[in-house]
């Protein structure tokens, strides 16, 4: 993965039959991938219908749709650009669509305390574990862990049998020799929170992975704390929704407690979106990514390739079912023009050798020497001309009675 090559092949694929310009012709796709912006729209759509699909990811969707246009419609109504009458009609359906965004809000807010409840014992436990390992090793004065939120599991072997047993089962192989100085039930009790509360939140990483190194403590307990608190706030607000008339309500009591529920859960998604980021290996995800993108360029490639070898298979066999009435048509058409040439060829002999044989007997003219006669004297003979005729060096006219000279005497 460089800077001129972008495509990354996949563990479990081979690309050693594939020539140069294959290859390259997959790296400039991925190429256009990464740098296509219709590309990254097509995939992220591709994502979210995969993620609507789920019964979960549909009842999301669906919950902030409602929140969306309920909220809109009573920003408008709030701020008089929709009109909806008099007064005490306007407040009336202000305060409807207050009860009814206060009840989307409820499901979440109200709905979700008590997996928020056992998700702040669990985090309980893991903080206290947590800090017990870093007091202990503290007054240990063991060496300093290499990720201050990446515990270690391995317990510490103590007895030179149980560890000669345990050395001939398998090898340890540890990050620079760390082990654990926690019991033997603290230390599963400790992984017993941690696995829980991975659980329920997927964005908790008590270990390095593949992807992520280890959350950090800290924002963990910031993240249950302000959830903790929305789930108060939407309890207040609530009981000051639906317990007190809107007539005598005070604005100002629903809007502040509103303010700060939105707030702090807000603040939460920001953390966590946080220590994502903190915690990400960039290097390892932008691979992966790359990858998953090869495979695709490689899926659209092979189909093309497919595609234009059925059509060439599809053109041979309509050649082939054409060609027996075509090889007739041509052949006769061949045959037709050998007889053609044969007889122009055996034409243009006889043709020259008759003109050869004419030229041979015919007498030449003398252009110079010979003109036409006048009218009067046709049919007269030219004694002038007897002598030339006579002195011919092919001898046809060297009789004078054959020139037409009369005999003397």
């Amino acid at each position: 993965m460089t800077e001129r090559f972008y495509a990354v092949r996949p563990s479990d694929t081979s690309l050693a039959e594939w020539s140069d310009e294959d290859l390259a012709e997959l790296n400039d796709h991925v190429r256009h991938m990464l740098h296509s912006k219709r590309s990254a729209f097509k995939r992220s759509m591709k994502a979210f219908g995969q993620y609507v699909r789920r019964p979960l990811g549909f009842a999301v969707t669906l919950y902030a749709f409602l929140i969306t246009v309920f909220g809109f419609a009573w920003v408008l109504f709030l701020i008089g650009w929709v009109y909806l009458g008099d007064e005490e009609r306007r407040d009336y359906i202000i305060d409807v669509i207050d009860n009814v965004l206060v009840a989307l809000f409820a499901i979440v807010g109200d709905g979700m305390i008590p997996w928020r409840l056992v998700d702040t014992y669990h985090m309980c436990f893991i903080a206290r574990y947590y800090h017990l390992t870093w007091k202990l090793r503290n007054k240990m004065r063991a060496p300093d862990l290499k990720d201050h939120n990446d515990l270690p599991t391995e317990p510490v072997i103590s007895g030179r049998d149980e560890q000669e047993d345990l050395e001939a089962q398998r090898r340890i192989h540890t990050k620079e020799e760390e082990y654990s100085v926690l019991t033997p039930q603290q230390q599963a009790k400790l992984e017993h929170h941690q696995a829980c509360f991975s659980k329920s939140h997927t964005f908790y990483k008590p270990h390095e992975t593949e992807t992520h190194f280890a959350f950090p403590l800290r924002l963990l307990v910031a993240i249950v704390v302000l959830l903790d608190c929305h789930s108060c706030f939407q309890l207040a607000l609530g009981f000051s929704t639906w317990l007190i008339d809107y007539h005598v309500r005070p604005a100002a009591l629903t809007s502040t407690i509103l303010c700060c529920s939105i707030a702090v859960n807000i603040t939460a998604g920001v953390l966590i979106s946080i220590g994502d980021r903190r915690t990400r290996k960039k290097d390892v995800v932008e691979r992966m990514f790359r990858q998953e993108l090869t495979q695709e360029a490689i899926r659209r490639i092979q189909a093309r390739k497919e595609k234009e070898e059925e059509e060439q298979r599809n053109k041979l066999e309509n050649i082939e079912e054409e060609s027996p009435g075509k090889s007739r048509g041509a052949s006769f058409d061949i045959d037709r023009l050998k007889q053609n040439f044969m007889h122009k060829n055996s034409d243009d002999g006889s043709r020259n050798r008759s003109s050869k044989s004419l030229d041979i007997a015919r007498k030449p003219k003398k252009s110079n020497e010979i003109s036409r006669k006048p009218v009067n004297r046709v049919g007269m003979f030219d004694t002038s001309l007897s002598g030339g005729l006579a002195e011919e060096e092919d001898g046809y006219f060297s009789d004078p009675k054959l020139a037409g000279t009369p005999p003397k005497g």
